[in-house]
């Protein structure tokens, strides 16, 4: 039996989701961090160890989201087509992006210690695209050209880090947004 969706597909509804989440985090990251830096509003006068904490907890919620709304869709999905157990594919592409996900909040926290902010955001989506493209060898669609995109992207935030918090939106945002719709069009599921 040929499935062509797994349990953590980002085609069509997911993606766009994902896309969606991405965007509203990023905007949500970016006005904390700006109002922080500006002085200008009540959170300012937090001191810099419990804003660090604030942020780390709205990353993490924001990873649970994303990921649960993934696969609760996905599990809805398969469901309609009587396809119930993960297949060794999903297992795969999870272990993938655990790792990655470990990894990378490791050398996120790294950085963010050693005084490296600004190569966070670059960081973020270069580990995101490296995991893209491993994780194609077990997906359906153009993981790895997304993978590549993300590459690309984190390269430029590094070069132009005045766009860093378009770059990301644009990556993390409209790259998922624009994956989700282009196989939302080209698939019924």
């Amino acid at each position: 039996m040929n499935i062509k969706i797994h349990n953590l597909s980002l085609r069509g509804i997911t993606g766009i989701l994902a896309g969606v989440f991405s965007l509203i985090f990023i905007f949500g990251i970016h006005l904390l961090l700006s109002q922080y830096a500006s002085g200008s509003s009540g959170i300012s006068v937090l001191p810099i160890s419990f804003f660090e904490i604030l942020i780390f907890s709205i990353s993490f919620i924001y990873i649970l989201i994303s990921y649960f709304t993934v696969v609760l869709i996905n599990k809805r999905r398969r469901r309609k087509i009587y396809f119930r157990k993960w297949d060794f594919k999903a297992k795969n592409i999870r272990r993938i992006y655990l790792m990655h996900l470990l990894v990378g909040g490791i050398i996120l926290y790294f950085l963010m210690t050693n005084g490296l902010i600004k190569l966070i955001i670059p960081a973020s989506i270069i580990l995101y695209g490296i995991a893209g493209i491993i994780s194609n060898r077990y997906t359906y669609g153009a993981t790895s050209v997304m993978g590549l995109v993300f590459l690309i992207l984190g390269v430029l935030v590094m070069f132009f880090p005045f766009l860093a918090f378009y770059l990301w939106g644009f990556a993390f945002g409209v790259c998922h947004i624009a994956y989700g719709l282009f196989y939302y069009r080209s698939s019924k599921f």
